[in-house]
C-alpha cells in the first residue's frame, strides 16, 4: 500500500501568543483588504484520541492567522517559499517598511504608523522594529488610526 507524500513543510517562525513567543510553521502570507500582511500559521497542540482501551495521546494541528507585527523570523529558515512573483523575499516581520515614522503635525515630535497606514504622511521614513521601538521610547506618539502600540508593546524586550 502506497502512501501519498506529505506536503513540504513551511518555514518555522515565532508568533507572540499570550505574552510568549511560540514556534509555528508558516504556511502562507496574505494581505487583508486594508493591505496589511497576515501569516497563515500551523501549530501542533497536545490532544488525545479516546479508544475502548482509554485515551491515547496524539498531536493535533491547528491553523490560524497572525498579523505581521506579531510574527518574527527564525534564523536559518528559508522564507522565499512563501513568495509569489509580486511579493518580496523578506522574512516575517523583518526589514524596513514594516513601520513608518513621520512628523506629528498636530502635537509636534514624531508619530509612529504601521507600514500600511493610509494616514502616514508621504514623507514618513520607513523603519524596522528597532527604529520604531527607539522612536516610541523617545516619546513618539502612536498613530490614532492604525494604532501600532499593541504590536510595538509585544516587540519590547522582556523587562527583568
Amino acid at each position: 500500500m502506497q502512501h501519498a507524500p506529505a506536503p513540504a513543510p513551511g518555514p518555522l517562525a515565532e508568533v507572540r501568543l499570550g505574552g510568549a513567543w511560540v514556534r509555528v510553521m508558516v504556511r502562507a502570507r496574505e494581505r487583508d483588504a486594508g493591505g496589511a500582511w497576515w501569516y497563515v500559521c500551523e501549530i501542533l497542540l497536545p490532544d488525545r484520541v479516546n479508544t475502548a482501551r482509554g485515551p491515547i495521546p496524539q498531536e493535533r494541528a491547528e491553523v490560524f492567522t497572525a498579523p505581521a507585527p506579531l510574527v518574527r523570523p527564525v534564523p536559518g529558515e528559508d522564507y522565499t517559499v512563501l513568495d509569489d512573483e509580486n511579493e518580496g523575499t523578506a522574512a516575517p516581520g523583518a526589514g524596513r517598511g514594516r513601520w513608518l515614522v513621520g512628523e506629528d503635525y498636530t502635537g509636534g515630535g514624531a508619530l509612529v504608523h504601521r507600514g500600511d497606514c493610509a494616514q502616514a504622511p508621504v514623507d514618513a521614513e520607513p523603519a524596522d522594529d528597532a527604529v520604531a521601538l527607539q522612536a516610541a521610547a523617545a516619546g513618539a506618539r502612536s498613530c490614532p488610526v492604525c494604532r501600532p502600540e499593541t504590536a510595538l508593546r509585544a516587540l519590547r524586550p522582556e523587562e527583568s
